[in-house]
């Protein structure tokens, strides 16, 4: 099997990979809370398995994980980077690539937070717009969970998000030693609130009641163990099963993608949204 994790190889390899293909996987993850059962770096290792598992199956390279993001939690072992910090971050990372002859790079999140993926799209979308070296760089932010026809059922049947039944099957089937046997949850109502709604782990509070106001967010205090699922049901086999529909359909859909990418360039043609949502083709 080629080497694909690009951290391993050296200059010369580089320089030759690049001679032939131009596609690169950029996993993030984030240092958060995963319940009393999971570890700290759980959606670190779902963005570089599920990224190296990729690159082997469309024969890329994957660089290192970015192991720092935006949680929102503030349980101990949580660390916590501001959303504009880690698009900044992301976008310097992609620029340098570009600038190295990368045209096609992919975005893998291991970690799902809303703050985290709003921030990193606008940041991206202005760098494209103003960074003449990114024009013809084709950037995909992929959300892995579109590829498993499983773990979309899961979700919507369980109310499963974090550190839940499908996160905890990943670790059961990546790393089973790393799973602690003992898996809690909050208080029962409280537990089920924030399954139910993920928005609902924070509070938010103002001094007054102008809508105007910018108010006040912080982790409900009553939160202590910070699980949104069911890990309890969790087991290998569900792991297994929903990683390989996700390399299986993602590396279909990728391989069409970076095609209609190459021959777009090739011929000069885009695709323009127009303000009615019709997608036509244009000349440049």
């Amino acid at each position: 099997m080629p080497q694909v994790r690009m951290g391993e190889m050296t200059v010369e390899e580089v320089r030759e990979y690049l001679k032939k293909n131009h596609t690169i996987i950029l996993p993030y993850g984030v240092v958060e809370q995963h319940g009393y059962h999971l570890p700290l770096d759980t959606d670190i290792r779902n963005a570089t398995v599920i990224g190296e598992k990729l690159a082997k199956k469309l024969g890329c390279l994957v660089a290192p994980t970015l192991n720092y993001c935006f949680s929102g939690g503030t349980l101990p072992g949580t660390i916590n980077v501001k959303p504009n910090t880690f698009s900044a971050m992301v976008g310097e990372i992609i620029e340098s690539l570009a600038l190295q002859g990368f045209r096609n790079i992919i975005i893998l999140p291991g970690h799902g937070g809303g703050e985290a993926l709003g921030s990193l799209k606008e940041s991206l979308r202005l760098q494209k717009w103003f960074s003449p070296v990114m024009k013809e760089t084709l950037i995909l932010l992929l959300r892995i969970y579109r590829y498993s026809p499983t773990w979309q059922e899961v979700a919507r049947q369980n109310h499963d998000c974090h550190a839940g039944l499908v996160e905890t099957s990943f670790i059961l089937d990546w790393f089973p030693k790393e799973v602690r046997k003992e898996r809690p949850v909050d208080q029962a109502r409280l537990a089920k609130r924030i399954s139910d709604n993920p928005d609902t782990f924070l509070r938010h509070t103002s001094l007054t009641k102008d809508p105007q106001e910018i108010p006040t967010s912080e982790q409900d205090p009553r939160i202590h163990v910070g699980v949104m699922g069911h890990p309890e049901k969790a087991s290998a086999q569900l792991g297994r099963k929903i990683t390989n529909e996700i390399i299986k359909n993602a590396a279909k859909e990728l391989t069409e993608v970076l095609h209609q990418a190459e021959t777009s360039r090739r011929s000069g043609k885009r695709f323009e949204k127009t303000v009615t949502g019709e997608v036509k083709v244009i000349a440049l």
